[in-house]
């Protein structure tokens, strides 16, 4: 069951669409406050330009920060130009709660959030920034058996693990905040297939951990779950 704070109303659509996205972003203790506007602002920014996210109505988007538990910034949402003014307000709006960093709550609750909110898609992605390394459970396994194609990692500084990814998932790790802005639109472009990624800087990733593999593979999740 989800416990978090809804800020935008979902939106439907009567025809699968080519991807779902989850965001979990790190509100935890280590990320510290003025850090934590700092990514708000750029997962605002970066979110709201069409060259990374198609605002046609073929993305929706859910995003959640996790700490200890977990705050829901909005659920899943149609980007469309009526739409992603809300979806940014949002992000930029949300509280900082500190705390641990229980990123399998945070994966737990987007698993439900996708599953649950009346949007058919081809593809579901979970997408988790963090800066450390956090309790799990089971919340990978019992995401993936849901029916989730990929949990993918940004990982960010030297205590960051994204270890947890399953196969045919990728991760990027990079040294510190101020190469955030950059990863997250390659990152976000290589997820949701919205344009060329390039390659990136060194300066800008310290280690980019690849392990993408049969995107087009999933079928229909009406149909796997079926």
């Amino acid at each position: 069951m989800l416990v978090g704070t809804t800020l935008l109303a979902g939106s439907a659509t009567a025809s699968a669409i080519p991807i779902e996205l989850g965001l979990a972003i790190d509100g935890s203790g280590s990320i510290g406050f003025s850090t934590f506007q700092a990514q708000q602002n750029i997962y605002a920014d970066v979110l709201s330009d069409p060259n990374i996210v198609p605002q046609d109505g073929s993305v929706a988007i859910a995003a959640l920060v996790f700490s200890s538990s977990f705050n829901t910034l909005f659920p899943a949402t149609v980007i469309d130009p009526t739409t992603i003014g809300g979806v940014a307000d949002a992000i930029r709006n949300a509280a900082y709660p500190g705390g641990g960093t229980n990123i399998g709550i945070g994966i737990d609750a987007l698993t439900s959030e996708i599953f649950g909110n009346g949007i058919d898609s081809d593809r579901q992605v979970i997408d988790v920034s963090t800066d450390g390394v956090g309790s799990l459970g089971t919340s990978v396994a019992d995401s993936l058996a849901a029916g989730v194609d990929q949990i993918n990692c940004l990982g960010i500084g030297a205590g960051a693990n994204c270890s947890f990814i399953p196969d045919d998932s990728f991760s990027v790790i990079i040294s510190s905040f101020d190469d955030l802005e950059s990863a997250l639109r390659q990152k976000l472009q290589r997820e949701i297939g919205g344009g060329p990624i390039g390659v990136p800087e060194p300066s800008a990733l310290a280690v980019l951990a690849l392990g993408l593999a049969g995107i087009g593979a999933a079928g229909r999740r009406r149909a796997r779950r079926g």
